[in-house]
């Protein structure tokens, strides 16, 4: 018998370098004949696997032997299913991925994984294809137009309905798709690494044509990333090994220039040297409040549960409010949309597991579990540092002294339904905890702070944290122009702190409920305007209770937002906005106005050059204690209102991106920010901040800031090898407003650093992956405005992957040191109060180990 897809894969081989072996593999199993008959493979040769299910699909298969050779995998083919979900299915997690080259032949490549900068253009090159085929008949439509609307450029059908259009840098790009006779369509097509899926198939409706302007189906995203957007998907957010193996998000960001973390190594995540409160964070279109575990170790998101992941810093177009150093949205995967995520894995630091469950063709369930190990492998250690408790989650825990609890654990469930062809609805709910237990008396104190005739004994304390969101979602499209998004949630934070002393018991409890609803509408004019309009509310209360009474806080926020989206010149996008906002706190009302421009300049697709201003406001403010390099645990909420202001802040920036081939890549970008109303501490915060308004705002006060800075970022790919560099250049500073004692002088922020430089070496062969980085900060400021030395940090990472029982298996080992020029200064808080603080600089200098299983 004549096997196509062998001669196919000795000439790829032949031509790129490849095995000349191809002849020797062992001959394929009997071929399945029709009537049900199927074929399974239980950690097979992927060589064998492919040309089993070519000769049992007619599929062409061209690939280099070298590229599957050692690689082995699990799966099934049923005769009669789809040839093209089984090709899928089988090189999943394999490392090789097939790109389309006409109907049913497919050349199989290396699958590129990474961080990408900007909206990822920079990183990879690909082909964007499918097949344009008649909805009703299946026939293919010859001679269909495919147009790349943000490039100027794009292919006709061929014969068989197949276009392609090669040599593209990988994201996401907005495509017309049109046929004389046919209702052309509007959508977002990916170029791999950007999605996982192969080629769709695109069906055209026949319509009679009455106008020029043909009928345009609007989505739900924007048509293509909005100037100083970082768009990653899952799959790259999952890939940087670092931060104890769990595939933090919150990691891969920080590897962006102008962003970093509180802790450095870990905390939560600081953009542009503002304070980690003003930036927002939404979790399919509803605000998420605190999303981090273990003091800010890592991020609440678990990456295999992500769908996109979109990071605006800087500008935020006219939709977004509520954030006035950029936003982080994320969609979590969907099985209606065709992720079938299932994930298992065990690490240093939680137990986590991840499923996707289609329930027949309408209904798809989402739920995402972890749990926390901590105590198992690393131990919570806790010291007396100048008057504070300093807990560190990964320390371990000093010979003698006192056993700290830290556990932690999370839930996310949603529910999807389509409602007939053009709407869905999907209920969503998620649930976050921390705890942490310090037994005080166990602790080796100096003579200040010891238990004596006048000071009782210390007890215990306790923290705990909570953080919910429960939400239902509607999405239609009416006729062919228009899409509606309406949203309506319940987001919730809560914070209790108990002393459990001799001289009797002090409980502190605050918690954040925000209650909203959000209606949007989409809709295309032409093929130059897309408008966008909506409306969002937000009823907000904080409430909270200690040793001094029963504090309330009440508060609205009403948006409203219009965008139109415009195309001048096939090489022009240009979007104005503008964003009307009123707070409202009893009768105290502050209205404001907040206009957005973005422009985007493109001639070709190796070049991006953007720019962007905007008026952002923010009507939640999060008080963090000072001191130092620790983060008191204790903090409260403030809304703005009658004896709180609304934050704001006036943004811009210029950048571009540069492709000159598809293995070099560079992106630039300069920023500059203003902003007043910021709540900063005015003196080194109490031990137990209470949670009376008016003695809160006694100890902080209106702040104005001010940032500017110059980021570069650079990639190169040579082989195996993927080299990066990240940096910045930068300045924050902020001062009291006018009329504060200290007469205005400027001093720097607590998170600005002027200085962060990274570098990344990864190299992938065959199953294994190994990584190495290299970053070096500027020291944070320390209370008294001085700023502690440099800090340099190294971390490195090994991964391997195989098939093992019909599971795919990933086992990861990484170590990361401590900073060199880390300060040790103890914090300036009183030591009568003993506040718990935490000291994030990085993890222990020890390989952790996280295992992976993935079907």
């Amino acid at each position: 018998m004549h096997h196509p897809a062998r001669v196919l894969a000795l000439v790829a081989a032949l031509a790129v370098g490849g095995g000349v072996c191809a002849a020797q593999t062992a001959p394929p199993t009997a071929w399945p004949e029709p009537g049900g008959a199927e074929l399974t493979w239980t950690d097979a040769p992927l060589a064998d696997a492919l040309y089993e299910l070519a000769e049992a699909t007619g599929l062409e298969l061209v690939f280099a032997l070298r590229l599957v050779r050692e690689v082995r995998v699990s799966g099934r083919y049923r005769v009669g299913d789809d040839p093209d979900r089984a090709l899928r299915l089988l090189l999943r997690d394999t490392g090789v991925r097939a790109e389309r080259v006409r109907h049913r032949q497919y050349v199989l490549i290396r699958e590129p994984l990474g961080v990408r900068e900007g909206d990822g253009r920079e990183a990879y090159t690909g082909t964007l294809d499918g097949r344009v085929v008649d909805a009703e008949t299946g026939a293919p439509l010859w001679g269909a137009h495919v147009w790349l609307v943000d490039l100027g450029l794009g292919s006709v059908a061929g014969e068989t309905g197949t276009f392609a259009v090669p040599d593209l840098p990988t994201g996401t790009y907005a495509v017309r798709v049109s046929h004389v006779g046919y209702q052309a369509v509007r959508l977002e097509l990916d170029v791999f690494p950007a999605s996982p899926r192969l080629p769709p198939t695109l069906r055209l409706q026949a319509e009679t044509v009455e106008t020029p302007d043909a009928a345009v189906v609007a989505g739900p995203e924007a048509p293509g990333p909005a100037p100083g957007v970082t768009d990653l998907g899952a799959r790259q957010a999952a890939a940087v090994p670092y931060a104890l193996g769990e595939g933090d998000l919150s990691a891969t960001l920080s590897w962006l220039p102008g962003l970093s973390r509180t802790g450095g190594a870990s905390g939560a995540l600081v953009v542009r040297g503002a304070d980690p409160s003003r930036t927002r964070y939404v979790r399919d279109g509803v605000p998420l409040y605190e999303p981090w575990h273990a003091f800010g170790l890592f991020s609440a998101f678990q990456p295999e549960a992500l769908a996109r992941v979109r990071f605006h810093r800087g500008s935020l177009p006219a939709p977004l409010g509520g954030g006035l150093a950029g936003v982080l949205d994320v969609e979590t995967t969907d099985a209606l949309d065709g992720d079938t995520a299932r994930v298992v894995g065990l690490g240093a630091v939680a137990a986590r597991a991840v499923a996707d469950v289609p329930l027949g063709g309408a209904v798809g369930v989402h739920v995402g579990l972890r749990r926390s190990t901590l105590g198992a492998l690393l131990e919570p250690g806790l010291r007396l540092d100048g008057g504070a408790l300093v807990l560190d989650p990964t320390g371990g825990r000093a010979p003698g002294g006192p056993e700290p609890t830290v556990s932690f654990d999370d839930a996310a469930v949603k529910v999807s339904a389509r409602l007939g062809a053009q709407a869905r609805v999907d209920v969503a709910g998620t649930l976050g905890r921390d705890d942490v237990a310090v037994d005080l008396d166990a602790l080796d104190r100096p003579a200040p702070v010891r238990p004596g005739p006048d000071r009782p004994a210390l007890g215990r304390m306790a923290y705990g944290w909570r953080t919910s969101t429960l939400s239902a979602r509607y999405r239609a499209l009416y006729g062919s122009r228009t899409y509606l998004t309406a949203t309506a949630y319940r987001s919730g934070h809560g914070a209790r702190e108990e002393r459990d002393m001799a001289g009797g018991a002090e409980d502190v409890e605050q918690t954040l409920v925000d209650v909203g609803v959000s209606v949007g509408v989409e809709h295309v004019r032409s093929l130059r305007h897309e408008v966008e309009g909506g409306v969002q509310v937000a009823a907000r209360r904080v409430d909270g209770a200690d040793a001094g009474g029963v504090a309330a806080q009440r508060a609205t926020e009403v948006a409203v937002y219009a965008v139109d989206t415009w195309r001048p010149w096939p090489s022009w996008q240009l979007q104005p906005g503008l964003r009307a906002e009123l707070v409202a706190d009893g009768a105290d009302v502050q209205a404001s106005l907040s206009p957005r421009l973005f422009a985007r300049w493109s001639p070709d697709a190796r070049l991006v050059v953007r720019g962007g201003v905007s008026r952002q406001t923010q009507a939640v403010h999060r008080l963090r204690g000072s001191a130092g390099r620790y983060d008191l645990a204790a903090s409260r909420w403030v809304l703005a209102g009658a004896r709180a202001p609304v934050a704001v802040a006036w943004q811009g920036g210029v950048g571009a991106e540069w492709a000159p081939s598809a293995a070099l890549a560079f992106s630039a970008d300069l920023y500059a920010r203003r902003s007043s109303g910021l709540l900063e501490p005015t003196a080194p915060a109490a031990a137990d901040p209470g949670v009376d308004l008016d003695g809160l705002l006694r100890q902080y006060a209106p702040h104005a800031g001010r940032a500017a800075g110059v980021e570069l970022a650079a990639r190169y790919l040579r082989g195996p090898w993927t080299l990066g560099l990240s940096g910045a250049l930068a300045r924050a500073d902020v001062r009291p407003e006018v009329g504060e004692p200290t007469g205005g002088a400027w001093r720097p922020s607590r998170y600005g650093r002027p200085l962060t430089l990274g570098l990344l070496a990864e190299r992938r062969a065959g199953p294994f992956t190994t990584a190495v980085r290299l970053d070096l900060e500027s020291g944070l400021v320390r209370p008294d405005g001085t700023r502690e030395g440099a800090e340099v940090r190294a971390s490195a990472a090994v991964g391997a992957g195989l098939t093992l029982l019909g599971l795919r298996w990933t086992a990861l080992a990484q170590v990361t040191a401590r900073p060199v020029g880390a300060d040790p200064a103890p914090p300036a808080v009183a030591a009568d109060g003993l506040p718990l603080a935490t000291d994030a600089r990085g993890l222990p200098a020890l390989p952790l180990v996280t295992l992976t299983a993935r079907w």
